[in-house]
């Protein structure tokens, strides 16, 4: 767990300047404000933990029938402000109120690239034994490209999101499942599209063969955070990882090995130290726990400035590294060209280093532009869809390790431990460390280097 900052000696602390800024905002007009409330730990009872200040803070929630909901270390609920303003005041028990952010989700040719398909036919690295969680918008389980080898796991599968279903009916958590896990038979068509943005319809053009996940036949568990439009919360993404953190404590064996975050939010530098949003502070206990949490860096390392003239350039924005992907502990991934890394190199929406504290992020790179994966689409007439962004580069990671770990087992549950290693055999693009991290993902070299 991340050290917590000493303890303020403004009470004003306790009300976070994003929040303090919502309540201005509003000029009059209240509306509930969605918060994440820490709690203290009982300084005269410190076995007990932060469990006397959720009482105490429930306790307060439930004299106002203001509905709420707890994780471990947090309570969640959306409040008025003037119930900020008086909650507040109980900062023996309460720590600081923050904003619950809204989060944003942010194969072919790409498993050859990260050197994947050389590793199954070397040490038939492909994920048996090992289970990976998607925190995502949902897993479509039927589609033929899991519903063969039965990749995911619906006993441990969980939905967090404000959506009422755990099936996938946004498309992005379904793409980044099958870049992780699965795998279309072959015999069969399949049918992938190619969305243009200057046309109304895809094109839509048959496959070489049946697609692959980097591990496919690792197991997925669908974690549900995002909601079928791809926002969700900073809390339902808490609660989640919670649910994962003691999925693992209740077992002797590793029943989780890691799970994949695509999702976040921008940081806010006014607010909080960097790394140390809640979220981040979760992403941390969950690699202390022995979780592998690999995160997108995110797709804001790009923008627009204009110029004395008048005119309006393209610029590369540093230090957009988002939320919770600040987290030390994470691995955190950002994208390149899918098969010409070396010519190509890193993306130009690949969010850059370093972080806001200035330490290097992204980790690694891995392929994020145009790739195939699962569509959900399958009633339109194609099973597989190109998808670009960090979002798909990070399941290129999470498959990496999973394909890893299934013939290297005696490194599960060490998550500084691979962290290390796959840092230390990543392949140097050549670029701007802030840009690449240490480099382009390597399984071939990762699972000959121990």
């Amino acid at each position: 767990m991340a050290d917590r900052p000493h303890t303020p000696l403004l009470t004003t602390f306790v009300i976070s300047p994003p929040v303090r800024r919502e309540i201005e905002a509003q000029a009059g007009n209240a509306s509930p404000i969605p918060v994440i409330i820490s709690v203290r730990d009982s300084d005269d009872r410190p076995e007990l933990g932060v469990g006397p200040a959720k009482d105490k803070v429930k306790a307060f929630l439930a004299g106002r029938k203001i509905s709420f909901s707890e994780s471990e270390f947090y309570v969640f609920a959306s409040l008025l402000p003037q119930d900020i303003e008086e909650l507040a005041k109980l900062s023996t028990w309460v720590y600081q109120i923050w904003k619950d952010e809204t989060t944003y989700g942010h194969l072919l040719h790409s498993t050859e690239t990260i050197k994947a398909t050389a590793c199954w036919r070397t040490f038939n690295a492909l994920g048996k034994g090992i289970t990976w969680g998607v925190m995502d918008t949902g897993i479509h389980a039927d589609h033929p490209h899991f519903a063969a080898l039965g990749s995911v796991d619906p006993g441990l599968s969980r939905n967090f999101s404000a959506s009422g279903t755990l099936d996938d009916l946004n498309g992005h958590g379904t793409h980044v499942a099958g870049i992780i896990a699965g795998k279309a038979t072959d015999g069969k068509v399949w049918r992938s599209a190619r969305f243009l943005e200057e046309q109304a319809l895809p094109q839509i053009h048959e496959l070489p063969a049946g697609p692959s996940g980097v591990a496919p036949l690792a197991k997925l568990v669908n974690v549900k955070v995002l909601t079928d439009d791809g926002t969700g919360s900073a809390s339902s993404a808490i609660r989640a990882l919670e649910y994962l953190r003691k999925v693992n404590d209740a077992s002797q064996d590793v029943r989780v090995d890691g799970v994949n975050m695509s999702l976040g939010y921008p940081y806010d530098p006014q607010s909080y130290g960097c790394g140390y949003s809640p979220l981040c502070e979760e992403v941390t206990r969950a690699v202390d726990s022995g979780l592998i949490v690999v995160i997108s860096c995110g797709n804001w390392g790009y923008g627009r400035i204009a110029l004395e003239s008048g005119q309006h350039v393209a610029v590369s924005v540093g230090s957009s590294i988002t939320d919770p992907a600040n987290a030390e502990a994470a691995i955190v991934v950002g994208s390149v060209h899918k098969s010409a890394p070396h010519r190509y190199g890193v993306s130009y929406f690949s969010s850059k280093g370093p972080t806001g504290d200035g330490r290097m992020k992204p980790d690694l790179v891995a392929p994020g532009e145009k790739v195939i994966s699962c569509s959900i689409h399958l009633d339109r007439g194609y099973e597989y869809e190109e998808m670009s962004g960090t979002s798909a580069a990070a399941p290129h990671v999470s498959g990496a390790i999973a394909a890893f770990l299934s013939g290297h087992a005696e490194f599960r549950g060490d998550p500084e431990r691979v962290k290390q290693i796959f840092v230390k055999t990543a392949t140097d693009l050549g670029r701007e460390r802030t840009y690449q991290g240490a480099g382009l993902v390597d399984l071939l070299r990762a699972m000959t280097s121990v």
